[in-house]
């Protein structure tokens, strides 16, 4: 689907934007995979799937690499204006966004790594609030696919969905947060497991965070207004 709802009067800038789009939406498409992948090999212990997480992050980095050199000739030879030129910067801030949740879902295996070995070490002690910590990764990734599929038909109302559950994303964090810090305070075994338990779940916040961010992109490139930060800018 276009991200130019009225179109562009030079055809060529048309068929360069839905390059960048579909590169763009591709590379949504392999973080949320990758984010699905690490939390299997997250609840499995499956080092092998991890290991092809963090090995496939370069391919996420080739997205953003590809991506970056369409948005730098959109901008040098097209000089795009109005809906055009906010169309190229939204799109260029969602790549930043998606290769950072790339990078989470890294951190994620390379977690995953540590508790199998901890695990080990501990003789066969499970990670503690699994089930819970599945759930929190589902919503992450249904807001992060929800982000996605506002950018690719331009829909406010999604975008305003996206808005609204990246606070579940939120809340799950802060009550899981509390209920290790108890754990950890009742089972002092717990302790490393828990540590690294955390690193998941701040995680999996910063991919809501980065899909919060591409929602907001939605409503720059539609309406032309930055929907970020609305108490500073009440203050200008």
């Amino acid at each position: 689907m276009s991200l130019l709802p009225g179109g562009h009067t030079l055809k060529r800038f048309d068929e360069q934007l839905g390059v960048l789009r579909d590169l763009v939406i591709q590379m949504g498409g392999v973080v949320e995979d990758q984010l699905g992948k690490a939390m299997q090999a997250l609840a499995s212990g499956d080092s092998r799937l991890a290991d092809s997480v963090i090995s496939g992050d370069r391919q996420v980095d080739r997205f953003e690499l590809r991506a970056d050199g369409e948005i730098a000739q959109l901008l040098a030879l097209r000089t795009p204006l109005g809906i055009d030129l906010r169309t190229v910067l939204g799109l260029s801030k969602t790549v930043n966004d998606l290769e950072r949740v790339g990078d989470e879902t890294k951190k994620i295996a390379r977690t995953a790594l540590k508790l199998q070995r901890l695990e080990d070490e501990l003789g066969g002690s499970a990670v503690p609030l699994m089930d819970d910590i599945e759930r929190m990764a589902r919503v992450a990734g249904e807001v992060l696919r929800g982000a996605m599929d506002a950018l690719a038909r331009l829909d406010l109302p999604q975008a305003r969905w996206v808005l609204e559950h990246d606070q579940a994303v939120d809340r799950e964090y802060k009550a899981l947060l509390a209920r290790l810090t108890k754990l950890m305070m009742q089972t002092p075994e717990q302790v490393p497991m828990a540590v690294q338990v955390i690193f998941v779940l701040k995680g999996l916040e910063r991919i809501g965070d980065h899909a919060k961010n591409i929602a907001e992109y939605v409503f720059y490139v539609v309406e032309g207004r930055d929907v970020r930060h609305p108490k500073a800018q009440a203050n200008t």
